[in-house]
């Protein structure tokens, strides 16, 4: 690649794929020092040299509701995002998850190529979940990018038999995983202070979008105010992002809880993990993540009516948890909607308490399975970083300008 061939477009719309884009960014770094990306990203991104061009919450929109009411501002930023990736004419467009917005961007992009003396490889990671949403949602995406990489091994069949080519590289939380786990220390959390009394210490993770947040937040607030095991303390901890820290501890504060709750940035307290006891979490990638590190887990997920029924209708509830998914069984219990309620929280959390080790006995083999079922039984096998970097190179150098 030449100087002018150094330029990349990147984009990510929420906390999941900046993870992603920033394992991607560092590989792509270690191959050629001089490459420089601008798009969309949040911190980790930043930090890896990302040039943001909007806020990466702009793009982090979940619900049929918000949808509708935000169409109008993506199919802006469609068009504002087409006009300057044409204005900087990168080597490369590369975009993760953010399914909706990704896949018209990319659809504009190769609409706007034709008949211009510019086009570039269009690169997608962490396609449309078709697995739990419905195999017409995949069919659309057949012939659209140049590649399309997923992070489940079991995702490449299930493209496959639609005739879409989608390749496995590996999974960056899977090997944040392995790497935290190697060691047995529990390095220190920051800026918690854990009661001296034996306790069981309990995550309690809203999500990462503000609609989420909006809706969840709330119940997690009634189950601790109403929570009353007689047989153990529970330390509560709430993981949230950076851009919700303030918000979260406010309304935290705001209600003068007694009960004794922190709440922590996860990405910087992600040891956090190796302390806890058991989760409550909104449904998303975390899940994975918990069940990763034996965390005897609860799901949950609360939106608007509108989406909510809609969901009902579109979404196949059996494999809407990665875990649930990938392991084949009900490995997490999932409370949606008006079950999303501190009442029947609570039922469940008590029963996770009173069978505990157990619970825990059940997860660590969930753990092993999804390590085993990733092809991550022997870690040589995939490096994410590098895999997805070299491969990103390979399409650049075999694309016909």
């Amino acid at each position: 690649m030449t100087n002018k061939e150094k330029k990349f477009f990147i984009l990510a719309g929420e906390s999941s794929g900046d993870y992603i884009g920033s394992s991607l960014m560092k590989g792509l770094k270690q191959i050629d020092k001089e490459i420089s990306f601008f798009g969309v990203g949040g911190p980790l991104m930043l930090d890896e040299g990302l040039e943001s061009k909007y806020k990466m919450n702009d793009f982090n929109i979940i619900g049929f509701l918000n949808f509708l009411n935000n169409y109008k501002k993506l199919k802006n930023y469609v068009n504002e995002i087409t006009k300057l990736i044409f204005f900087e004419k990168p080597i490369v467009v590369i975009t993760i998850d953010t399914k909706g917005f990704s896949y018209e961007l990319a659809k504009n992009l190769k609409k706007s190529f034709k008949g211009t003396s510019f086009k570039c490889p269009l690169i997608h990671f962490v396609p449309p979940t078709i697995w739990a949403y419905g195999k017409s949602r995949g069919k659309k995406w057949k012939n659209l990018h140049d590649g399309l990489f997923c992070l489940f091994k079991k995702e490449e069949e299930v493209f496959k038999n639609l005739g879409i080519e989608c390749n496995y590289l590996g999974n960056p939380v899977i090997e944040k995983f392995l790497k935290l786990s190697k060691s047995n220390n529990l390095v220190p959390i920051k800026n918690i202070k854990f009661n001296k009394r034996k306790s069981l210490k309990c995550l309690l993770l809203p999500g990462s979008r503000d609609s989420e947040i909006k809706y969840i937040l709330p119940e997690f607030i009634s189950l601790i105010k109403n929570f009353d095991y007689k047989l153990c303390k529970i330390d509560w901890i709430i993981p949230t992002t950076r851009l919700h820290f303030n918000d979260v501890t406010n309304k935290i504060k705001d209600l003068k809880i007694k009960n004794n709750i922190e709440v922590v940035i996860l990405q910087e307290n992600y040891n956090l993990l190796n302390h806890a006891d058991i989760a409550i979490a909104c449904s998303g990638t975390v899940t994975l993540e918990l069940v990763l590190f034996k965390i005897p887990t609860i799901a949950i997920y609360k939106t608007d009516i509108l989406s909510a029924t809609i969901g009902r209708l579109l979404v196949n509830f059996k494999n809407v948890l990665l875990p649930n998914f990938l392991i084949g069984e009900k490995v997490v219990p999932f409370l949606f909607q008006e079950k999303c309620k501190g009442y029947y929280i609570d039922i469940i959390l008590s029963k996770y308490i009173t069978d505990i080790e157990k619970k825990k006995i059940l997860f660590y083999d969930y753990s092993n399975k999804i390590i085993k079922l990733m092809n991550y039984d022997d870690i040589s096998k995939f490096n994410f970083s590098k895999n997805s970097s070299s491969k990103i190179i390979n399409i650049i150098n075999s694309y016909n300008y």
